[in-house]
C-alpha cells in the first residue's frame, strides 16, 4: 500500500527535500548555539537566548521537518494528493523567514523591538495558516477516516492556536489586553505547542508507520481512542490551570487526563514492537525506540513541574527546564532523527529508481546514507541528552558545554547524511 500510494499520490520532491534540508541546518545551527548559552540554560529556562535557540529547534528544525514529511505522508495515510503545492512553497518560504526573524530578535535581546517579533510572528501565522488549509483540504477528500487522520487533522488546529497566541503574546506586552504576564501565557503558549501541535501529530503518524516498519498487524486502536480523548482533554483543562493559576495539587490531578493519553500511545507501540516480525532494529528504529525511553523520562519530570510539590520547589526551575528538554531535544528529536532513515531515502528512492522496478539493478533505500555514520550519531545522541539533563540538575556548565559538542557531533553526521541522501546520484545499471 505504501508504495502505491507514495507513487500515485506523492507530491514533487521540490516540496519535500527543502524542508528536510533546513531543518537538519537548524538543528546543526541550534547545537551550536547551545555550546555558548550554557550559563542561561543551568539559570533561567526563559532567557532571551534560550528563547532563540528554542524557537530554532521549535520552527526550525522539528516544525520544519513535520511539514516536510507530512507533505509525503499525508498521501500515504490519507490515500489523496496535497491538495496544494503552492501553498505549500509559499509555507515553506514564510516558516524560514518568521524563524530567522524571531530567533534573531531574541538571540539579539531586541526584546523592546516588537515589530520584528510581529513581522516574524506574522511569517509564522501565515506559514501555519497555508499547512492548516493544505492539511484539512487533503483531509476532506479523504475517504480514510481514521484515527490516525483525526490526530494530524486536530493537531493542525493546535498549532493555529499556538501561532495565534504566541502574537498575542507580544501584542498583549505593549498593549496589556489582558492582566497576564508574558510567563503565565508563555506557560500555555508553550504546553498547547509541544502538546497539542506536536504530540497530536506524533501520535497520529508514528500509530500509522512504527507497527508498519515493525511489520505487525491486528493492534487494538480502542488505545488510541482513549489516548486521543484524554489527551485532548487534558490539555484543555492544563490550558485553564495555567490561565487561573490552580494549586500544584488541582494542577496535578488535572495534568493526568494528558499521561494517561499518552501512556496509551505508548501502550499502543509497545504491543506493535512485542509482536513484531522484523526483530533486528535498524538504525532508524533504534533512535525511534530510544525516544519512547526519553518520552516516558519526559512525563515523569512533566508530572513533577505540574504538580509542583513542596518539598521539591528549590529544584522547580530545573524540573520545568528538564521538562522540556527531555521533550524537544530528547523525544521529539531522537523520533526525527530515526524517521528520516525511514522516510528520506524512501522519498528519494521513488523519485530516481520508481520507474526502474524490474528492469535495472538499484540500490535499496537504506543504501543511499552512510549506515557507520548513522551509528556514530547514534552514540554520540546519548551521551549528548543525558549530560544536559545531568547538568541541568547539577548547575554545571561545563556538563552543559560537553553534552553540546556531543549535540554538535550528532548534528554534523545526521547533516551530512541528510544531505547525502538528497543528492543522491542515479546508480542504477541494466540487469545483464
Amino acid at each position: 500500500m505504501i508504495a502505491g500510494s507514495s507513487t500515485k499520490n506523492a507530491p514533487s520532491p521540490k516540496v519535500v527535500l527543502p524542508h528536510y534540508a533546513v531543518g537538519a541546518l537548524s538543528f546543526l545551527t541550534a547545537s551550536i548555539l547551545l555550546f555558548f548559552t550554557s550559563g542561561d540554560i543551568v539559570n533561567s529556562y526563559v532567557s532571551p537566548k534560550v528563547l532563540s535557540i528554542t524557537h530554532i529547534l521549535v520552527l526550525g528544525w522539528i516544525t520544519m521537518i513535520i511539514f516536510g514529511a507530512l507533505y509525503q505522508l499525508i498521501p500515504v495515510v490519507m490515500e489523496v494528493k496535497l491538495f496544494s503545492e503552492t501553498l505549500a512553497y509559499i509555507s515553506f518560504i514564510t516558516l524560514i523567514s518568521g524563524t530567522i526573524l524571531i530567533a534573531i530578535n531574541f538571540w539579539t535581546n531586541y526584546i523592546n523591538n516588537t515589530l520584528m517579533l510581529e513581522i516574524g510572528g506574522t511569517s509564522i501565522f501565515i506559514s501555519v495558516f497555508l499547512f492548516v488549509v493544505n492539511a484539512l483540504g487533503s483531509a476532506r477528500k479523504s475517504d480514510q477516516k481514521t484515527i490516525e487522520n483525526r490526530f494530524i487533522i486536530i493537531s493542525a488546529f493546535w498549532l493555529l492556536l499556538t501561532v495565534l497566541l504566541g502574537i498575542f503574546m507580544v501584542l498583549n506586552a505593549s498593549l496589556h489586553i489582558v492582566a497576564k504576564s508574558s510567563l503565565e501565557l508563555l506557560k500555555i503558549h508553550v504546553h498547547i505547542g509541544v502538546i497539542g501541535w506536536f504530540m497530536m501529530l506524533v501520535i497520529g503518524v508514528a500509530s500509522k508507520l512504527l507497527p508498519m516498519f515493525f511489520i505487525v498487524h491486528k493492534l487494538k486502536p480502542k488505545y488510541l481512542h482513549i489516548s486521543f480523548w484524554l489527551t485532548n482533554t487534558g490539555l484543555l483543562l492544563v490550558g485553564i490551570v495555567y490561565y487561573f493559576k490552580a494549586n500544584s495539587l488541582v494542577s496535578g490531578l488535572l495534568s493526568l487526563p494528558i499521561i494517561v493519553g499518552v501512556m496509551f500511545f505508548v501502550k499502543y507501540n509497545y504491543d506493535a514492537y512485542k509482536a513484531r516480525l522484523r526483530k533486528k532494529l535498524d538504525i532508524g528504529l533504534k533512535l525511534s525506540v530510544f525516544s519512547f525511553v526519553l518520552l516516558f523520562a519526559s512525563i515523569i519530570f512533566g508530572l513533577v513541574s505540574f504538580t509542583n510539590p513542596d518539598f521539591l520547589s528549590e529544584y522547580s526551575v530545573r524540573f520545568n527546564t528538564a521538562y522540556m528538554v527531555l521533550l524537544i531535544l530528547g523525544f521529539f528529536t531522537s523520533l526525527i532523527l530515526g524517521q528520516m532513515y525511514k522516510t528520506l531515502p524512501f522519498i528519494v528512492w521513488l523519485q530516481r529508481y520508481s520507474d526502474k522496478v524490474g528492469k535495472f539493478k538499484i540500490p535499496m533505500p537504506a543504501g543511499m546514507y552512510s549506515g557507520k555514520v548513522a551509528d556514530f550519531h547514534y552514540y554520540s545522541y546519548i551521551p549528548a541528552i543525558i549530560l544536559l539533563v545531568v547538568g541541568i540538575f547539577a548547575k554545571l556548565e561545563i556538563l552543559v558545554q560537553i553534552s553540546s559538542v556531543f549535540f554538535v557531533i550528532t548534528a554534523i553526521l545526521y547533516t551530512y547524511n541528510t544531505f547525502k541522501v538528497i543528492l543522491h546520484k542515479d546508480e542504477s545499471k541494466p540487469l545483464k
